[in-house]
């Protein structure tokens, strides 16, 4: 028999981890009313809610416009966990490189179900094709931490061709693959068809498929087991010089991504 206690705590937590999750995807905040209009909730529950996660320092609040933002204890949470991926400190020396190298912003991502989830990034230096590589994407689309969908994506499209086949199909199980650009793959078929080439030549590209006027390229990085965990890529604005030499920004990354799958420690590695 179940407490009723218990349900409203679970409830309680289930919202609070609701409410985190729509703050951190809304750059500059939510405020109340927004956010219990969006959960369905009472503005006094809303309130409650708030006021902890507040108290905590989960969230913070601006008292010119009211609005909840993440707090650093949320911050804190999420570096913690970042350290725990292992690879970073032996990744971020190639990625400042190969950004150094191409003028376009380097970063690197794990599969968090059907997202890809940036757990490092390098933005291009300031040069002219950094200036491209840094308006081609919104800020709030560039920071550690930001979920990205893995069908549209190079990074994305890289750790799902390397899933085993049961495991790419429960990533693929939602019945809509959401078009983010004219040139997004939107059918499962020709998305299995992608990823079965991308396995075959080693990299993947994205060329405006999750965002216009950017492009982007990937490539897996290994364990010690052969799997695929992390992935690393390149992107920027189409029109960066770059991209006119393919096969040795190709040959430049698939190289960066060998050295960080021999460099680097993985947390199950023993």
């Amino acid at each position: 028999m179940s407490l009723p206690g218990a349900a409203i705590g679970t409830n309680s937590l289930e919202r609070a981890l609701q409410l985190l999750e729509m703050v951190e995807k809304t750059p500059g905040g939510l405020r109340n009313a927004e956010i219990s209009r969006r959960l369905r909730i009472p503005k006094s529950t809303c309130s409650w809610i708030l006021a902890r996660l507040e108290r905590r320092g989960y969230l913070t609040r601006d008292d010119n416009t009211n609005r909840y933002k993440l707090g650093l204890k949320a911050v804190a949470l999420a570096h913690g966990a970042l350290r725990e991926l292992g690879f970073r400190s032996s990744a971020e020396p190639v990625l400042y490189r190969i950004a150094s190298e191409t003028g376009l912003a380097a970063g690197i991502g794990v599969l968090e179900g059907n997202h890809v989830l940036i757990v490092d990034r390098v933005e291009a230096p300031e040069s002219p094709g950094a200036r491209h590589s840094i308006h081609a994407r919104p800020r709030d689309q560039r920071e550690i931490g930001r979920e990205l969908p893995a069908h549209s994506t190079a990074l994305g499209k890289v750790l799902l061709a390397y899933l085993s086949r049961d495991a790419l199909l429960a990533c693929l199980a939602e019945p809509v693959l959401t078009r983010r650009t004219p040139k997004t793959i939107v059918s499962r078929a020709d998305l299995l068809v992608e990823l079965g080439k991308i396995r075959r030549r080693g990299y993947a590209t994205a060329d405006e498929e999750d965002a216009r006027g950017l492009r982007a390229i990937g490539a897996p990085i290994f364990d010690f087991t052969g799997a695929v965990p992390a992935a690393i890529s390149l992107n920027g604005s189409t029109s960066a010089p770059i991209w006119r030499a393919p096969r040795e920004l190709i040959a430049l990354l698939t190289a960066a991504a060998g050295d960080i799958s021999r460099d680097a420690r993985f947390p199950f590695v023993v």
